[in-house]
């Protein structure tokens, strides 16, 4: 199997509902966002994966959110603002971005999200 992944910081503004202290208020994260996609074989070019096509589609979908409130997203009105929520969502744009660079890879998404040194989260898609 072959990992190829792109990284990128970004930093996150956001506040948590509920009781979560200084976490529920408007503050900003920086974050280190990696996208990693898998596959089983290389094209006949000797590539998995179009890392060019993954590298624009994150500029794009990270320069869309770059110090804007996640709160006030759409995709956010109904779920807390966290970096599993946000991988999920990362994960969809990422898939639009790429099908629109006609460079949608055939296996699912990994996003890793990482908020320190020590901390992160990750959603990989489900195929099918």
């Amino acid at each position: 199997m072959f990992a190829t992944g792109v990284r990128r910081n970004l930093n996150a503004r956001h506040f948590l509902a509920g009781d979560f202290g200084e976490e529920s208020v408007p503050h900003s994260h920086p974050y280190e966002v990696e996208v990693v996609c898998r596959s089983g074989a290389l094209d006949s070019n000797g590539f998995s994966t179009d890392i060019a096509a993954i590298e624009a589609a994150l500029e794009e979908v990270l320069g869309a959110i770059d110090d804007v409130l996640l709160n006030d997203l759409p995709f956010f009105r109904h779920r807390q603002p966290s970096l599993e929520n946000l991988a999920v969502y990362l994960a969809a744009q990422m898939r639009r971005g790429l099908a629109a660079r006609s460079a949608e890879p055939s296996l699912p998404l990994e996003i890793r999200i990482a908020e320190s040194p020590t901390a992160w989260a990750s959603f990989t898609e489900q195929p099918g």
